[in-house]
């Protein structure tokens, strides 16, 4: 068969054919064993990040590669076990990876250092590693974090360089700081592409570290209404676009989910309002959101799992070819 009829029967078919240089090569010996976690650093840097390999990893097969990004004075090992990204309930195939800020803050956050190599840097260079040095599906690369580090998805979509690397955002309780004026961020400005930029956010209706609705006091954040306007307008919908659908997922506690349907994408820009949920990560197992924060968590677990549903929206995404 002609290369260009095989090309076009696994787009038609969704096989992805990126490939990276680390195709075909044996598993770095500092890296981890499939199926188990490790800290590393990037060479060349003073950067930490976990790493997780599927134990299904083949070397010659394209693999989804997923960020996890952590909170405010989190870290990397927290993320690992708030998101749950190498549990292969939620992700049996693809490759996790959870950087470590440079002082507990995100690009965003006030207090992040923002000096070059910024967290933009960072991540590109991390990127560029991991296609390196595994086999990477270049179609298939996504990013989600915790508050700080839901914000700080936000800045890697709103940047042209680093973001039209990634497929796919997702936010849970994101603390959505205004970035115009702070240096190495600035407004947001997204490459345009033909795939548009998908974006997920999850929110309790009563979070007061990164209230719902904003909040204009010592610590100014955004509404989550005003992020997910901005990308339904990035997207194609113009201007403070309403939902398309806002529907009830759950009556008790409530639960609703709204999706905006932009260019002729379904459901491009969504988000779960939880009621009776705070600054958590919602688990149906409870987590360390639910143990060390209890003001913020009182119910102790919750009604769905947010991990399951970003990896069900990031399945419906990937770059074209």
């Amino acid at each position: 068969m002609h290369l260009t009829f095989l090309l076009s029967l696994a787009a038609l078919i969704g096989i992805s054919t990126a490939k990276t240089p680390g195709c075909g090569k044996a598993i770095p010996s500092l890296f981890p064993t499939p199926g188990t976690n490790q800290t590393l650093k990037l060479p060349g840097s003073d950067r930490q990040y976990q790493l997780y390999i599927p134990a299904n990893y083949d070397k010659n097969k394209p693999t989804p590669l997923y960020f996890s990004f952590h909170g405010a004075s989190g870290t990397m090992i927290i993320q690992e076990a708030l998101s749950q990204f190498s549990n292969p309930l939620f992700n049996p195939n693809g490759i996790a990876i959870y950087p470590n800020s440079k002082n507990g803050y995100w690009l965003s956050h006030p207090k992040a250092e923002t000096t070059r190599p910024n967290d933009l840097d960072f991540t590109n260079d991390l990127l560029n590693h991991m296609e390196e040095k595994l086999c990477i599906d270049t179609n298939r690369i996504y990013s989600a974090g915790k508050s700080n580090g839901g914000g700080f998805t936000g800045v890697i979509a709103c940047n042209a360089t680093v973001g039209s690397r990634f497929a796919a955002f997702a936010a849970v309780s994101g603390a959505w700081y205004n970035t115009d004026d702070i240096e190495g961020v600035g407004p947001c400005a997204p490459a345009e592409r033909e795939e548009g930029y998908p974006f997920l956010e999850f929110h309790g209706t009563t979070d007061t570290t990164a209230p719902i609705d904003g909040n204009t006091k010592s610590d100014p954040k955004l509404p989550v209404i005003d992020i997910l306007q901005g990308w339904a307008a990035r997207n194609g919908c113009g201007d403070q676009a309403q939902w398309a659908r806002n529907e009830t997922v759950f009556a008790k506690p409530l639960v609703r989910h709204a999706s905006w349907d932009c260019d002729g994408k379904k459901g491009i820009v969504q988000h779960y309002r939880e009621g009776d949920n705070g600054h958590c990560w919602p688990s149906t197992v409870g987590n360390s959101d639910y143990v060390s924060h209890p003001d913020q968590c009182p119910l102790g677990k919750y009604v769905f799992n947010a991990t399951e549903y970003i990896f069900d929206f990031f399945g419906g995404y990937q770059l074209a070819e």
